[in-house]
């Protein structure tokens, strides 16, 4: 954890590890909580938490935190990773990129910018 201005930003691997917001969309019909045979492959890859965890750990993932709007079948993660392509590698591993629409973007801690425009006026 690592405090900035009144901030607190979570650094696990450091605070030169890129950290990335990925949002993910499916339909109801490719939703786990409908659909039988994603539901399935659900509990099939993340079932057991340690081993979510571990593939998470192969890919050098982070996972900070993990959010969800149900009725609008969304998930929202914010994870650090050393690049996108380990943020891109895990998700397909896990087996969310079979079943959701995947934007992933690389993000900075709004005190920076802040920081920025101030120290720069």
């Amino acid at each position: 954890m690592l405090r900035k201005g009144g901030f607190i930003i979570f650094t696990i691997g450091g605070e030169n590890v890129p950290t990335f917001s990925v949002n993910m969309k499916h339909t109801a019909e490719s939703c786990p909580m409908f659909n039988a045979e994603v539901k399935k492959r659900f509990k099939e890859t993340l079932g057991k938490k340690e081993e979510a965890w571990d593939r998470a750990k192969k890919h050098g993932v982070q996972v900070l935190s993990a959010w969800t709007t149900m009725l609008e079948h969304a998930i929202f993660y914010i994870v650090e990773a050393p690049s996108q392509e380990a943020v891109e590698d895990y998700f397909k591993d896990i087996g969310f990129a079979f079943w959701n629409t995947i934007e992933i973007r690389q993000v900075r801690p709004v005190e920076d910018i802040i920081k920025a425009v101030v120290e720069k006026s």
